[in-house]
């Protein structure tokens, strides 16, 4: 008998692999096949319960020489049912064409079934029927026996799949990429495990139970030439190799409450619930005690089939290569993803890698080793690279200076950018600031009584004395001039290129963009506040209101935070703090992001939160209201805001107006603390104050 096992197009060689292990002989068929030609049904039997990798364990019983359309009519005539199909047995035909063959399955499966020698009972499902398959081709047609009806990955273990489950013969064909199970690396963690998949059979694999144990259905119980007693004695030699007795470690970790639900669902019912450890935590928050010695990740992050979802998923692979570099380093790591460029974001060594057809999408399989990189050194000061013309010497000395005054800090705070000259010299009146192998010179417009031609000419020395101390290429630089804004004018484009690189700041990454606006993605002078969020949020729920690019709620996410709302009205920051949360491991699940006018969100909203952080610009116009000042403004602004402050909790209120007041009112309503002088970095200006900073509590 002849014998042909099908799979996910793509894995015929890891198919086959199996298939040796088992002690079969076969040849290729192609990506998505393999051939036993002298086979014998205890090996279809054993393939059938044993082979995880298999979709389908087809027996051909006809072909044809035929044109599509009278290929079914005279397949029926060319085969004997009654040699298959008991009197009483269902019937359950599926018909494919190949590709560029064009024809109506169902009417090629009335026509089949109207020309067999007699009349047979049909069942659209193939649950309890004899199933068999025809596949027309452009001049031959074949008709097989399927001996399990429903596909081999069904195991028969899964309530429910969740949102795009991941089929269970793909889970196992990474499991066996990963080289799982292995002694000397027991433990297996996924970190997005989502419904349980990899998991549940990863346990499976380490238990050794066939696959086929889980389900009693299957389409060769209904053929004629099946030994049954056969068939009984395998399943009951399978299930004395079961081995209750493992010793492994199987995590699986997800943000998703229902996700996790449904994986402890089918966990049970697989019998392996008490293997498996499955816990609510988004990835960004594993730690080194999630990990052990030695061990293998094997996991499904999300795609990003939409477009607008495709930064997030660059960012989140970047997250899971830098954390698993971190926490896991050296252990093999298996990523199923949809392409190849953001497989790329690993930033992991590539070991290999496996192109498949997982139904209407190509997929790939790849295996690489974690690397953990040296962590990367921003631009810092040091002798000229070039000669400078002697007006900007006196500039050049002035970074140089304060070069050697922060390199310590630098170095102590994990940060890749910070500010580097601050208006120092009058002449210079320009904002300096470093972003890891970037510079961002800002000049403030010079009053119109200004020359333009000395005016240019100082650009060019500015620009000149900061690519010769920072050693910095043109393309590098980046010279932008800062006058006053209103309204919507702080959101517009000065560039219509997108280049975002990604910076550190403490324990958290953001992507900064020195090119398309006027602000980069992340205030400088605030990073000690933010920073403040990573030890204080730790189980809290955190509210950012005007969160611009979400960098406040990255460091809450980071330090734990249970939950997050970050609002701001436009949809370019608020995208860009998708971004960042993705960057960092975190999903828009737990930490939402909010379109709304700040003010009208806050006289809607019913929630109550622990720490709020609120930023609000010094100006900005609105349609639906009037225009927010923040100095008329305020007062306002915190009543309502410490309306959905639980008690005990604190509101850390911030702007950047020079002149700012706090309206009395708000002290003699609330308890305030005055926290501008420390929130200050050493890399600002400490006599130009850039920012005021308030602690607000309710009264006790």
């Amino acid at each position: 008998m002849e014998l042909i096992v099908t799979c996910i197009p793509g894995l015929a060689g890891l198919l086959a692999e199996e298939l040796g292990e088992l002690g079969l002989d076969v040849t290729p068929a192609g990506v998505a096949a393999v051939r036993i030609e002298q086979g014998a049904l205890d090996q279809a039997l054993r393939i059938t319960l044993w082979s995880r990798l298999a979709e389908r364990v087809l027996m051909p019983i006809g072909q044809v020489e035929a044109t599509p359309d009278v290929a079914a009519e005279q397949l029926a005539k060319l085969i004997d049912i009654d040699e298959h199909l008991g009197v009483e047995t269902p019937l359950n035909v599926h018909v494919d064409h190949e590709a560029g063959v064009r024809g109506d399955p169902r009417i090629s499966s009335s026509v089949f079934c109207r020309n067999l020698s007699r009349r047979v009972i049909l069942q659209r499902e193939p649950a309890g029927a004899l199933c068999l398959r025809i596949l027309i081709a452009a001049e031959q047609a074949s008709v097989s026996i399927d001996f399990s009806g429903v596909p081999l990955s069904r195991r028969g273990y899964r309530v429910s799949g969740g949102a795009a489950p991941l089929r269970e013969s793909l889970a196992a064909a990474m499991l066996r990429v990963a080289g799982w199970p292995n002694t000397d690396a027991p433990v297996l963690i996924d970190p997005f495990c989502g419904s349980g998949t990899v998991p549940i059979e990863a346990a499976l694999i380490a238990k050794n139970v066939a696959p086929g144990l889980m389900r009693e259905n299957f389409s060769v119980l209904q053929w004629r030439g099946c030994r049954s007693a056969l068939w009984t004695k395998m399943r009951e030699e399978a299930r004395a190799q079961v081995n209750p007795n493992v010793r492994c470690m199987i995590k699986g970790f997800d943000g998703d409450d229902q996700a996790l639900r449904l994986a402890k669902a089918n966990a049970d019912r697989a019998g392996v619930e008490s293997m498996i450890h499955f816990e609510r935590r988004e990835m960004g928050l594993l730690a080194s005690r999630d990990f052990a010695d030695n061990g293998v990740i094997v996991t499904n992050p999300p795609w990003g089939e939409r477009l607008e979802d495709r930064p997030r998923v660059v960012g989140l692979h970047q997250a899971l290569g830098r954390k698993m570099a971190a926490l896991a380093r050296g252990w093999p790591m298996v990523v199923l993803g949809s392409e190849v460029e953001v497989l790329d974001k690993l930033g992991a060594e590539h070991v290999a890698q496996w192109k498949l057809r997982n139904g209407a999408m190509n997929n790939y399989i790849r295996k690489v080793s974690t690397v953990l990189r040296a962590p990367a050194t921003p631009l810092q000061t040091g002798e000229a690279v070039f000669e400078l013309p002697e007006q900007a010497q006196a500039l050049a000395n002035r970074l140089r200076k304060n070069g050697r005054q922060l390199r310590k800090w630098i170095q102590q705070e994990q940060i890749t950018s910070y500010r580097l000259y601050d208006r120092d010299l009058p002449e210079f009146n320009f904002s300096i600031d470093v972003y890891a192998e970037q510079v961002c010179v800002q000049e403030f417009a010079p009053p119109k009584t200004i020359d333009e031609k000395l005016a240019e000419q100082r650009r060019m020395w500015a620009v000149s004395a900061v690519r010769s101390v920072l050693g910095a290429h043109r393309e590098q630089v980046f010279l932008r001039t800062r006058s006053q804004q209103k309204g919507k004018q702080q959101y517009q484009k000065l560039d219509a290129r997108k280049e975002m690189s990604v910076v550190r700041e403490g324990q958290a990454y953001f992507y900064v963009n020195l090119s398309a606006y006027l602000d980069t993605g992340l205030f400088l002078d605030h990073r000690p506040t933010r920073m403040r969020f990573e030890t204080e949020c730790s189980g809290k729920r955190f509210l950012n209101l005007f969160g611009y690019t979400g960098a406040a709620t990255v460091h809450a996410a980071v330090g734990g935070a249970r939950s997050s709302v970050t609002v701001d009205s436009s949809k370019t920051y608020l995208d860009w703090a998708g971004e960042n949360l993705a960057l960092n491991g975190f999903s828009t699940r737990n930490h939402r992001l909010e379109r709304a006018d700040t003010m009208t969100w806050l006289q809607a909203c019913n929630e109550q939160f622990d720490v709020v952080f609120c930023d609000p610009p010094t100006f900005s116009n609105n349609k639906s209201r009037d225009d927010f000042v923040v100095q008329r403004d305020h007062a306002e602004l915190i009543r309502w805001i410490m309306k959905r402050l639980e008690p005990g909790g604190v509101l850390y209120f911030s702007n950047n107006f020079r002149k700012f007041k706090l309206d009395e009112f708000v002290s003699k309503w609330f308890k305030v603390e005055d926290l501008t002088r420390g929130s200050v970095p050493p890399d600002f200006n400490q006599q130009a104050t850039p920012h005021h900073l308030f602690a607000i509590r309710h009264l006790d």
